[in-house]
């Protein structure tokens, strides 16, 4: 509906009585964990179009726009994961994160790791290898967020190196508890993202710490990093 303002407001128009919340402190910790949906959506739906631009979808394209789609795409990837980080790390400072643990295998846990590595976080120059002993291992595990934490932690040592590198996660079990040992093996990155490692270090630390065990400790020099990290004993 459109008003003629000199009509119908000859006085002037009718200010609003009706009082709107305005922040006088902010818990950004707080904003991020509940408008987690909105901070995603953006990154979403340019990947979205994205990808249906680089399928063709809308016409063809050539080998140049396919490449300059590509680095869109991937730069587009890469901040939506670290936008999932943030939520995660809000949720996970204010306890928010479902936590339901159960007996489970831990030689298991640790293959499937490794097998959403290779599918999904493989990068070229960088083999992931997994030692276990034979024995069964078992642990109370939240086993969705407890291969979240082993997988942030290797996505830490491997931000530490550059490409070619050994990537190792180990398992030995020990009187104090069972000990696990990720380590990367490589030159040192000159320029390695301190925003990555911290974002993969503390969810890493703090799923770890939810299940009883501790970092014992995260090392690094020239040649690659180790992270030591140990799970109570059953």
């Amino acid at each position: 509906m459109l008003y003629n303002l000199k009509k119908d407001y000859p006085t002037g128009y009718p200010m609003p009585s009706n009082p709107l919340p305005l922040p006088t402190e902010l818990d950004l910790v707080e904003l991020i964990s509940k408008e987690a949906h909105d901070l995603k959506s953006p990154f979403n739906r340019i990947l979205g179009f994205t990808k249906m631009l680089m399928k063709g979808m809308s016409g063809p394209i050539t080998d140049m726009q396919k490449d300059d789609l590509t680095v869109v795409y991937q730069n587009s990837a890469q901040a939506m994961s670290m936008m999932s980080n943030l939520v995660d790390m809000a949720r996970l400072q204010r306890g928010e994160k479902a936590f339901t643990p159960k007996e489970t295998n831990l030689n298991n846990l640790l293959a499937q790791v490794q097998a959403y590595w290779k599918q999904n976080k493989a990068q070229e120059g960088f083999n992931l290898e997994l030692h276990t002993p034979e024995q069964e291992i078992l642990i109370q595990a939240d086993e969705s967020l407890f291969k979240q934490a082993i997988l942030n932690w290797i996505l830490y040592v491997m931000e530490y190196v550059e490409a070619p590198a050994q990537l190792t996660v180990s398992l030995q079990p020990t009187a104090a508890g069972q000990e696990v040992h990720i380590q990367s093996q490589g030159k040192k990155k000159p320029g390695a993202s301190e925003v990555e490692m911290t974002m993969a270090a503390y969810i890493g630390q703090k799923i770890i710490t939810l299940h009883g065990g501790q970092t014992l400790s995260a090392t690094g020099g020239e040649e690659g990093a180790q992270v030591q990290l140990r799970l109570k004993a059953p």
